[in-house]
């Protein structure tokens, strides 16, 4: 199995049959991350986890003819698209192209991803995560906590290969706590800290963590991992 960190939330995870890319985000075209040549005879399927626009990159949409899609059900693309869309709604599950496919509601917008394909569990979170700001009230932190922790609940047990989760220094201190309950109640062979906003310091900062040796260390995009 492949996995390339393409930029942001943005991973690419290639399996014996399929590539699956997950909330490709190219910030407005200055990075040209996918080429669909480059994965002749493998079946291709973009995940959306919603509409915001660092996980939604409309150019996605230009491959309809060799790719198909996973779109969280608020990002109602055209209706005059012609692609391959399978639209999910939170706290389903949904068997699509030989994989099934469970969501998670988020406390952001759209859905988290855990996905079963080629005898691999994959789990992207899309913008699921421990949003506690240092600077909001104890209701909305508390919320969030309660929110975050009912959600990842729901997959405690599941054996996960690989795991794409928030880790945003914004929060500044708190930064970790997303990863850190994921660990302590889910767990995942490897994991790959997103939505850092370039801050790639925060993979080392990880990997000081009890569970650090699950952590891939990322340096750049397009960065390639393979297991």
């Amino acid at each position: 199995m492949n996995v390339i960190y393409l930029n942001h939330s943005g991973f690419l995870v290639e399996t014996e049959n399929k590539v699956l890319v997950f909330d490709y985000y190219s910030q407005g075209g200055r990075f040209d991350f996918f080429n669909p040549q480059h994965f002749i005879g493998k079946d291709i399927v973009f995940f959306v986890s919603h509409n915001h626009n660092d996980h939604f990159d409309a150019r996605i949409l230009d491959w309809a003819e060799r790719v198909s899609y996973v779109v969280s059900d608020e990002t109602r693309l055209s209706s005059d698209f012609q692609g391959e869309v399978l639209y999910v709604k939170p706290h389903e599950v949904y068997q699509f192209r030989g994989m099934e496919i469970e969501t998670l509601l988020s406390n952001d917008e759209g859905v988290a991803f855990v996905v079963e394909a080629d005898d691999k569990m994959i789990y992207h979170a899309g913008d699921l995560n421990w949003w506690h700001w240092n600077g909001e009230s104890k209701e909305f932190n508390d919320e969030i906590a309660k929110s975050y922790q009912e959600e990842i609940q729901q997959i405690k047990g599941r054996q996960i290969d690989v795991a794409f989760v928030p880790a945003d220094l914004r929060l500044e201190d708190k930064y970790c706590w997303a990863t850190d309950y994921f660990m302590q109640e889910v767990g995942a062979a490897a994991v790959f800290p997103m939505h850092f906003w370039g801050r790639f310091d925060v993979c080392e900062m990880l990997k000081e963590k009890p569970y650090g040796d699950k952590i891939h260390n990322i340096t750049k995009e397009n960065q390639k991992f393979t297991f």
